[in-house]
């Protein structure tokens, strides 16, 4: 009966405000009740992930400063509905990750400044909190090593680099290690061709440093690499199918600059400014089913843009293309079962809002709520 309820007020809604075209809107339903009876009131950026029958979750933190996660009711296709497994006690947005055996793990920072997770005991199933610890003051970036494990790098509460790793693939116990250093934000992390975790941070001077684990699956390397710059967001990295890591920020002027590993798991190059005009929040970005990487964030028209690579494995990207929206968060991206990236996002109505594309490596839909 809720179900059909909440799919009535959709119904209703859409009749009388919505509008999609090729660019979609994500300010459509503004008038919808914002009440905890029809899904999430969401006040921060989503996350998403892939269960393990192919299926998309989309997660988000409440106004209650629970967790609600959705579920596609086949993938690629449709919602069953969100459900709220929060006890308030979530201070910034979840981060999702998957272990070995293919289930969902999400990190958050907890109201008691805590790391928290909780780990799918099946697909779609979530088992309960569990307390990891540590003083944090900023989201948590989630990365997988070598050897199946999850390491979870936060910003502790001096300022320095913490990292708490998984005991091994799939276990409920771990250990911190402090990587020194004093950070700004959240920091971003990858696994680099090698197989080492790479982990970029906003530095000193607004700059951008890394730092690399020595060993595989091990312990990190003493010290920072100063990669210069100036950011004023936290960054982000992605390894493209040239088995460069690529790191993107946002520049003093607001603008997107990209920079790339000289070769796979060496050194860095030299920043290339891409352009537009982006928040401060962290951008978003994936592969696409040919291997181009694809780049979204909120523009200052509080719109979702999207910059693409040219040709994958090229390094070389085009200019900031708009999908439209109206948005109070920044972008989160999954891939869908068929290769099709879908892109997230809360809406100024304060819903969580989505568009697919069209075709694997192809044009999007217009936005559509999240039900």
């Amino acid at each position: 009966m809720r179900a059909l309820l909440r799919r009535a007020l959709i119904a209703a809604v859409t009749t009388a405000t919505v509008a999609v075209g090729l660019a979609g809107t994500a300010e459509a339903g503004q008038n919808k009740p914002l009440t905890a009876d029809y899904g999430p009131v969401a006040t921060l950026t989503p996350a998403v992930g892939r269960d393990v029958d192919g299926r998309l979750v989309a997660l988000t933190r409440g106004s209650d400063r629970s967790l609600w996660y959705d579920t596609q009711a086949v993938a690629g296709v449709g919602w069953n509905g969100w459900r709220n497994i929060g006890t308030r006690q979530l201070a910034g947005k979840p981060v999702v990750d998957r272990d070995t055996s293919g289930h969902l793990v999400v990190f958050a920072r907890g109201t008691d400044d805590a790391l928290w997770w909780r780990t799918q005991t099946d697909a779609g199933t979530f088992g309960p909190w569990v307390r990891i610890g540590g003083g944090i003051t900023d989201d948590p970036a989630v990365g997988r090593n070598a050897d199946g494990s999850l390491s979870a790098l936060v910003r502790g509460t001096a300022g320095e680099l913490w990292v708490w790793k998984q005991d091994g693939p799939d276990t409920t116990t771990g250990a911190w290690t402090n990587l020194g250093g004093g950070i700004i934000g959240s920091p971003a992390v990858a696994a680099q061709s090698d197989g080492r975790l790479v982990a970029v941070v906003r530095g000193g001077g607004d700059a951008v440093y890394v730092k690399t684990q020595a060993v595989v699956s091990g312990a990190w390397e003493p010290d920072y690499v100063y990669l210069g710059g100036a950011i004023n967001t936290p960054p982000t990295v992605q390894r493209g199918v040239d088995g460069l890591l690529h790191l993107f920020v946002r520049g003093l002027d607001n603008a997107l600059y990209e920079l790339p590993q000289n070769e796979p798991s060496g050194a860095f190059g030299t920043y290339t400014r891409i352009g537009g005009s982006w928040t401060a929040d962290q951008f978003a970005t994936s592969r696409q089913a040919d291997g181009r990487i694809s780049v979204f964030g909120r523009g200052s028209d509080n719109a979702f843009w999207t910059v693409v690579e040219t040709e994958a494995g090229s390094g070389r990207f085009g200019a900031p293309s708009s999908l439209g929206g109206r948005f109070t968060s920044g972008a989160a991206v999954g891939v869908n079962v068929d290769g099709r990236l879908q892109v997230f996002g809360t809406g100024v109505d304060r819903q969580v809002w989505s568009a697919a594309q069209l075709d694997p490596d192809g044009g999007y839909a217009g936005f559509t709520i999240t039900d």
